[in-house]
């Protein structure tokens, strides 16, 4: 398996909605709304999502997360000057615990190593992958109601 990262275009929007509507996709489906209700929800949310990245990280590097050249994810990172800042790793369900976002991850993790940098992320109390933070050796250095914020060092 050969997992790239690849800088994001203009072009790429279209598949960037698809993860992101993936990973709402049980949490919507449980309200009974008509997909075109879905559709509009997951659009506005979507769009707000991106402004607030934007808006919050405006130096940070948004990939496509691409396996044996299929599109399968997104990842949204900064570099700051004390430490890497994990801002979204999003894989698309049908590729999901196959290693991938383990593998780069890892490779994050490797960087910030050889800078004697930490890594931050903050994650839903729900979201599962929380375990897999855990497993990678992130450790929760605060929460509130809604996210949980984890570091590695």
């Amino acid at each position: 398996m050969t997992i790239e990262l690849k800088a994001i275009t203009n072009a790429d929007e279209p598949f960037l909605y698809e993860v992101y509507s993936s990973t709402r996709k049980q949490e919507v489906d449980l309200w009974g709304w008509s997909v075109e209700q879905k559709q509009i929800f997951l659009t506005m949310q979507w769009r707000a999502q991106q402004a607030s990245y934007n808006r919050q990280f405006p130096t940070a590097s948004n990939y496509m997360i691409v396996v044996d050249k299929q599109c399968v994810g997104r990842l949204l990172i900064e570099e700051l000057v004390d430490y890497h800042h994990l801002i979204d790793i999003s894989i698309l369900p049908t590729y999901q615990s196959k290693g991938i976002a383990s593998s780069i991850i890892a490779g994050l993790l490797q960087k910030a190593r050889e800078g004697n940098k930490a890594v931050l992320l903050r994650v839903f109390h729900t979201n599962p992958a929380r375990r897999l933070y855990e497993r990678l050796g992130f450790q929760v250095v605060s929460e509130n109601e809604l996210y949980l914020t984890m570091r590695w060092q």
